[in-house]
């Protein structure tokens, strides 16, 4: 695999990794006015693995 296709494969497992948080974490952290139009995002971990294993 060269380094290019592998730097993007990489760039695919990151990207699909975070996700937007549930509503409630952004009224919990900007308030019920100011969550309208702001979201937070999460890094989606596994407990069985630490480390990234391709």
């Amino acid at each position: 695999m060269g380094r290019k296709i592998y730097s993007r494969k990489l760039k695919q497992i990151k990207a699909a990794k975070v996700r937007l948080a549930p509503r409630w974490v952004d009224i919990k952290k900007f308030g019920i006015k100011r969550a309208k139009n702001r979201r937070v995002s999460i890094t989606r971990r596994s407990w069985k693995r630490k480390r990234l294993r391709l």
